[in-house]
């Protein structure tokens, strides 16, 4: 039997619950800092790539990337 995948589409609210491992710094920001000071907090969801990565838009600047085990949805 599969892995169980959550479901969520562009607009949905979630919470970074737990910061994936392995974070490297990419696109010219501290990765690992942005991650860590996005724990815990709530963020809509601007999009979602093919791979089902959901694109959060944590400052007006900065954007990551994330897999969806990695948030729970809040209403």
């Amino acid at each position: 039997m599969g892995k169980k995948t959550k479901t969520f589409k562009i607009g949905d609210h979630v919470r970074i619950e737990i910061i994936p491992p392995n974070l490297t710094d990419a696109a010219d920001i501290d990765t690992p800092k942005v991650f860590k000071q996005s724990l815990g907090k709530t963020f809509r969801i601007a999009g979602i790539d093919k791979y089902g990565f959901l694109e959060l838009e944590v400052t007006k600047k900065d954007t990551i990337w994330i897999e969806p085990d990695f948030v729970t949805r809040v209403k």
